[in-house]
């Protein structure tokens, strides 16, 4: 487990260890970050939740989701050509104007709660809103802006405090009237701008830093890889729906993460350290 936890008042000690960052777990979160990106390509959402429950046992939150975010903004790169055409360009303005007040919420929290209540808190987001997602709610007859703000703010909170913003927009555009292609690419280009955005903010937070930059590297190809695979599964299939890819990943991911936070947590209370 790496020992870095703040920001970018300590860059020169934690340039000076790097290496910890090679530890046996890397094989492990190199793995995740591949299928997260592989269905991030593919169904447009899902590389965040995948991939934070996964890091979160590998790197504290404060290095997981910065570095998680910038995964998910280069990777969306490749993305955003096809997605805009199809994209419902009006309901991206409702969902970004929601986002941009819960963007400073979700950073207040990634920068004041401990470590294991976070992992905690991200773990069971994740775990709930997959179950909501398994119950497949039945699209209603039109969209809602007052509701499409809503979501949109929660989802900027989701992307600033735990790299998960992709989840509430799911679920909500699940519950709208568009088709799969329409909500892949609506969702690629909210998500990318939410991204932006929370990266922007962590940068003025001094939750960026040179310590991000291995971590990255080391993560960048199978990013790049699974998003490209993803992709062209995505073009070659043209599927429906996208739940028997997505959600039996994330709860699985979310249920260990949950577990093992829960272990942690009560470790924390029984020794006191």
């Amino acid at each position: 487990m790496v020992s870095i936890r703040t920001p970018a008042d300590e860059d020169r000690s934690q340039v000076d260890n790097l290496t910890e960052y090679l530890n046996p777990e890397l094989g492990w979160a190199m793995l995740l970050i591949l299928g997260a990106a592989l269905v991030r390509g593919y169904t447009g959402f899902g590389f965040a939740a995948v991939a934070i429950t996964g890091l979160n046992l590998v790197w504290p939150p404060q290095i997981s989701v910065p570095v998680i975010l910038l995964l998910d903004l280069i990777g969306s790169a490749g993305l955003l050509r096809s997605a805009w055409p199809e994209s419902d360009r009006a309901l991206i303005g409702r969902l970004s104007s929601g986002a941009l007040l819960g963007i400073p919420l979700g950073l207040t929290l990634l920068i004041q709660l401990p470590e294991t209540l976070l992992k905690l808190s991200i773990n069971t987001g994740v775990l709930v809103m997959t179950l909501f997602l398994f119950l497949r709610p039945s699209p209603a007859r039109r969209e809602y802006p007052w509701l499409t703000r809503i979501a949109g703010g929660i989802s900027g909170a989701f992307t600033s405090a735990a790299s998960i913003g992709g989840l509430p927009i799911v679920c909500y555009l699940m519950s709208t009237p568009l088709d799969a292609r329409s909500q892949r690419a609506s969702m690629v280009v909210f998500l990318a701008a939410t991204d932006l955005v929370a990266l922007i903010l962590m940068a003025g937070s001094g939750l960026l830093g040179l310590h991000l930059v291995l971590p990255i590297l080391l993560l960048l190809v199978p990013t790049l890889l699974g998003v490209h695979l993803g992709k062209i599964a995505f073009h070659h299939f043209r599927p429906k729906s996208f739940h028997p890819v997505a959600l039996p990943i994330l709860a699985m991911l979310s249920i260990s993460g949950l577990w093992l936070s829960l272990r942690s947590l009560l470790s924390t209370t029984v020794t006191g350290v």
